[in-house]
């Protein structure tokens, strides 16, 4: 290892749980399609065989122990890697996403009304102003 230099093994576990955490994002398809790439130089059928598993595991994520699914992937980026050392790059742009590319979202704003308003969806957060209280 160069002086200064990642481990592979810090870097297929921190691209493995940015992979894990994307999977219940909406966001997902841009992180899906730097998987293909990944998994692509290998060759078209390694690809085609590592995304249907991606997309299993993708499909299932609510109901998967998510520490077994990131270590599972862990382990297949980690060999990927020892078989392909020019992958090492681009398992760096996954393990370099920040919180904020991590996620995805709408962002809404409602002024100017006289009644309630309701956000229906999941994982909201925020602050609820309701103008009560204020002169």
């Amino acid at each position: 290892m160069v002086d200064g230099e990642i481990p592979l093994a810090a870097v297929a576990t921190a691209a493995s749980g940015a992979l894990v955490a994307e999977m219940t994002k909406a966001g997902w398809g841009s992180v899906r399609r730097l998987a293909a790439r990944i998994f692509r130089r290998a060759g078209e059928e390694e690809e085609a065989r590592q995304l249907r598993r991606l997309d299993a595991d993708q499909a299932q994520i609510d109901s998967l122990d998510q520490g077994e699914v990131e270590e599972r992937w862990r382990r297949r980026l980690l060999t990927l890697a020892e078989d392909y050392p020019e992958v090492l790059d681009d398992l760096k742009q996954l393990a370099s996403r920040t919180p904020a590319d991590r996620q995805g979202g709408v962002t809404q704003s409602a002024t100017g009304n006289s009644g309630p308003v309701i956000q229906v969806g999941r994982d909201n957060f925020g602050e609820l102003h309701t103008g009560e209280g204020r002169s």
